[in-house]
């Protein structure tokens, strides 16, 4: 069944998008997906996620939505940083010179949201999440901004544990729990096992944000990536959280990834009504993406309607305009 032949709307809910290409091809070779183990054989796009080549994949796919959850590269930026205006300093020197790269590597993450929100009012095909990252603004700060997004029509946040380096719970961000929670903007992160350090946003780890936030409308990328044996009790816990299976039906038969089936089953307990389609554009094609969420075995055609964009469209009110419109 190709997206072409569909009757209801089609809604990608997890795409990034790049300033131009060499910036996209430097993302996609500077992450590693490490968590699900042995490569089964992904089918990797060849996009490098520019607007031309947002335009051309959701064009020839026939979406109604592509949902940008925006990801500032911090530490690339505080490498760019250091290089402009401390070059031959280490990190650990003087506090002037610190000084100095965190207030433009904060001036980058603010012109890069502002960049992306300005591609969403240009572009009717496209919606936006921007990133947050608390290492890079203070609270304050980062409430400022998100209100000025929040005027620029944006639908919510983009929050990355992993790659920025905390917990979900990390106190820097419960003031912007509290401006989501009471304004119903949307906050999408990523979720799955870290790496480094503390960082990690496994499926439990969310659990003291949904009790404190009941009113939050959080959404868990990947339904929990290599975490996923964690996610069914979270989400028969806290019913208000829903999720996007982008990436992890990409890797399905990996050491650490469900098969079809449990994916398949995982899906079917939590509800279709809380699960949305996501492709994580441009490492994967949207299109394919479409192919394998109508290949997942035991799911009815209507299930399957609700996953490729009728529960997005309700979920982040898709319906309805934006402040800005």
């Amino acid at each position: 069944m190709s997206a072409g032949f569909r009757a209801g709307p089609l809604v990608d809910v997890h795409v990034h998008l790049y300033e131009n290409k060499d910036a996209g091809r430097q993302a996609k070779d500077n992450y590693t997906i490490w968590e699900y183990g042995e490569d089964p054989g992904v089918d990797f796009a060849p996009f490098s996620g520019d607007v031309e080549d947002l335009a051309d994949a959701f064009g020839r796919g026939g979406f109604d939505r592509a949902v940008v959850v925006h990801l500032f590269e911090t530490a690339l930026a505080r490498q760019e940083a250091m290089a402009r205006f401390a070059p031959g300093h280490s990190e650990d020197e003087t506090s002037e010179v610190l000084a100095v790269v965190d207030a433009a590597v904060a001036d980058a993450m603010v012109a890069s949201n502002e960049w992306v929100a300005a591609v969403a009012q240009s572009i009717p095909l496209v919606e936006v999440l921007v990133t947050v990252d608390p290492t890079v603004l203070g609270p304050t700060a980062l409430v400022d901004h998100l209100a000025t997004m929040a005027d620029a029509g944006v639908r919510g946040i983009k929050l990355h544990p992993v790659s920025q380096g905390y917990l979900p719970d990390d106190e820097r961000l419960h003031p912007i729990y509290d401006v989501c929670s009471q304004s119903g903007l949307v906050v999408l992160s990523h979720s799955g096992p870290g790496h480094r350090g503390g960082a990690s946003a496994r499926p439990s780890e969310f659990g003291p944000i949904l009790e404190k936030w009941p009113d939050l409308r959080l959404v868990l990328a990947h339904l929990g990536g290599a975490s996923w044996r964690e996610t069914e009790e979270l989400a028969a816990s806290f019913p208000q959280v829903v999720f996007d299976l982008s990436e992890i039906i990409e890797w399905v038969g990996a050491p650490n990834a469900p098969s079809a089936l449990d994916l398949a089953g995982l899906i079917q307990v939590i509800g279709v009504d809380r699960v949305m389609l996501g492709s994580d554009f441009p490492w994967y094609d949207p299109a394919r993406t479409v192919d394998r969420v109508m290949s997942l075995p035991g799911l009815g055609a209507g299930e399957k309607e609700a996953i490729l964009g009728g529960t997005a469209v309700r979920v982040l009110g898709l319906d309805r305009p934006t402040v800005a419109a």
